[in-house]
């Protein structure tokens, strides 16, 4: 293959990958940057301080620490809350990436493109469905998910034998 097909190539894949990423998130901004881990509005241990045992009788000391425990119970709470809510909307992201790339792929087999842009937005759909899985391996376990990514497997089989057809039919 000739140095500025593979050239068009790397360029057309290197900047699909990144651009469906960077669009997953701002589409789907919730849960990323600063919003991407759990952090709770209540800290037990500043709302209840723990005093030096001198300074504290035994009674003092269990109802404070009764009160932590409460304290963290809650706050156990609303993270297992806000963890079910960030798999369910990642899920949804991941789905909306690997649909992407089925639509993308679908469009450079039906759609006349050059054999460089073609394979370009192969590679870049490949990388980017890899990419996608890994993740969020975590989230990926959706059915729908799980759905289109099959599809875009037997796509890209599809599309990877078209393509060996054609390659051997000039040989």
């Amino acid at each position: 293959m000739d140095f500025k097909k593979v050239l068009y190539v790397l360029v057309i894949a290197l900047l699909y990958v990144p651009m469906v990423f960077l669009g997953a998130n701002v589409f789907f901004p919730e849960y990323t940057g600063s919003n991407s881990w759990f952090q709770s509005k209540e800290d037990c241990y500043l709302k209840y301080p723990t005093p030096a045992p001198d300074k504290a009788t035994p009674a003092e000391l269990a109802a404070i620490s009764t009160d932590q425990e409460a304290c963290n119970a809650r706050v156990r709470e609303e993270q297992r809350v806000w963890e079910e809510k960030r798999a369910v909307y990642n899920g949804n992201k991941y789905a909306a990436i690997v649909g992407f790339n089925l639509v993308i792929l679908l469009l450079a087999l039906f759609v006349p493109f050059m054999e460089v842009v073609r394979i370009g937005l192969f590679t870049g759909s490949v990388v980017t469905a890899f990419g996608a899985t890994v993740s969020y391996w975590d989230y990926a376990r959706s059915k729908i998910g799980f759905g289109l990514l099959i599809v875009v497997f037997f796509v890209m089989l599809w599309f990877i034998n078209k393509w060996a057809k054609n390659d051997l039919k000039q040989k």
